[in-house]
């Protein structure tokens, strides 16, 4: 039993490439396609999920290594952004007090009873108005793990309790703001059954509302704007984002000048001893990053299309009315230079907002990370480019950036973790769910945890 309950829980459900696989498999014969046609389906979908993850990662891993350089030069000290990360610190904290993979254990059984809650959520609609599906693996894992964090140390409770309270206030959120997002990604998309289901969705909403009230997406839509003939280029999304890498890899580099730079191309950077001029250095960089972004959107491309259409068969047929909750990066297509625009106008909101909070004399110093710099950018400034033009994604997405930074700082005073997520989400949603809870143990006399 147990080896099932393992292969189940930390071999099948905790891995994206098999249960999309699993997803996409039972969506086809749902629809009465073959047992080939399904396969194939499914290993399409599996590897698409697998070649937008070696994308994705080798995309965190390379600029994490320039905003490392960044920070060991400025000597800035504080609680880092990164959404794997605070996972793990949630779990050293638990385990420091109930033993040795008890956060683990947790995290996991929350993540099994928070996706079957979804399930339910969708299929009482009627009730409920929850619609969507939330099935982006990597961060439902993540999730779950914070969720067990925040109810275990605020309330105190149990295993059974922890895993349900975690589970619940992770489902909802997962359905409600994923089946806000539904009516404007699909606008997005040209009609695309699907919405995004993430890590910034209240901020994806709040975009969609407010963006119309800032500018006119007819007119000021950036998707649409012609540049000088001088800049042509730039009408191509991929050296568009080569040009947008390679400003934020010269600055770093300024930044950190000729010490850092030698140390980021040592063994603790990008291990690079070869490139010795800097400028081939730096432009070497640059080309990695924006190779490591076409290799995610190529992977999404992938797993996006079939789930796509096999999504069909589970709402008509298990499911009626259902909508697939997938990963942010699916909309990226749809908007190339949105993308690029809102991940730069939050990257200088979030500088901004650190500046503010050194020069105000924060006791808490946050050091940005790619993570919640690009996925939460790009993601706000397609739905604020798209329902009100570029002055709006710069205005939203810029202010998105001053979220994160001022919410993370008061998450991270409460939680007591050297690391936060970062994204949106998580300094507003989360940020208030775990000041309720706190506030509600307080109340009840329930000493603090860890």
């Amino acid at each position: 039993m147990s080896y099932i309950v393992d292969l189940l829980l930390n071999q099948i459900f905790t891995q994206p490439f098999l249960l999309l696989a699993i997803v996409v498999f039972i969506g086809y014969m749902a629809m009465k396609q073959t047992v080939s046609k399904a396969l194939i389906g499914a290993f399409k979908a599996s590897i698409g999920i697998i070649v937008m993850g070696i994308g994705s990662g080798a995309l965190s891993t390379n600029f994490g290594h320039l905003l490392t350089a960044l920070r060991n030069s400025t000597g800035l000290q504080g609680a880092g952004l990164n959404t794997y990360s605070t996972m793990t610190a949630g779990f050293e904290k638990m385990d420091a007090v109930l033993g040795s993979g008890v956060g683990t254990t947790w995290g996991l059984y929350t993540l099994l009873v928070a996706f079957i809650m979804n399930l339910v959520l969708v299929a009482l609609r009627k009730w409920t108005k929850i619609r969507a599906i939330y099935l982006t693996g990597n961060a439902m894992i993540v999730q779950c793990g914070i969720s067990v964090y925040i109810v275990w140390r605020f309330l105190g409770t149990g295993m059974i309790p922890t895993i349900l309270i975690a589970s619940a206030l992770t489902a909802l959120y997962w359905g409600i703001c994923s089946t806000i997002l539904i009516k404007p990604t699909k606008v997005i998309t040209g009609g695309a059954d699907l919405t995004v289901a993430h890590q910034q969705m209240l901020m994806d909403y709040v975009a969609y509302k407010v963006a119309p009230k800032i500018g006119d997406p007819k007119k000021d839509d950036i998707e649409k704007k012609k540049l000088p003939s001088s800049l042509n280029f730039l009408q191509d999304s991929l050296l568009a984002t080569l040009l947008c890498m390679l400003i934020a890899t010269a600055v770093i580099m300024l930044v950190i000048g000729g010490d850092g730079i030698e140390a980021m191309r040592g063994a603790d950077g990008f291990n690079q001893p070869t490139y010795k001029n800097t400028v081939i250095f730096m432009l070497w960089i640059a080309i990695t990053l924006t190779a490591d972004l076409w290799v995610l959107l190529t992977g999404v491309r992938m797993f996006v299309g079939e789930l796509m259409m096999s999504f069909k068969g589970i709402s008509e047929k298990l499911l009626p009315g259902a909508v697939a909750g997938v990963d942010c990066a699916a909309l990226y297509g749809f908007a190339p230079k949105s993308v690029v625009l809102g991940f730069l106008c939050g990257a200088v909101g979030q500088i901004a907002g650190v500046v503010i909070l050194i020069v105000t004399g924060s006791p808490i110093v946050l050091i940005p990370s790619f993570i919640p710099l690009f996925f939460d950018g790009a993601t706000v400034g397609i739905f604020a480019n798209k329902f009100g033009g570029w002055k709006a994604l710069v205005v939203i997405c810029f202010c998105t950036g001053l979220i994160q930074i001022f919410g993370s700082a008061l998450a991270v005073a409460m939680l007591d973790l050297t690391w936060w997520q970062g994204v949106s989400d998580y300094a507003t949603i989360w940020g208030a769910i775990s000041a309720v809870l706190k506030g509600l143990g307080s109340l009840l006399g329930i000493p603090v945890s860890g």
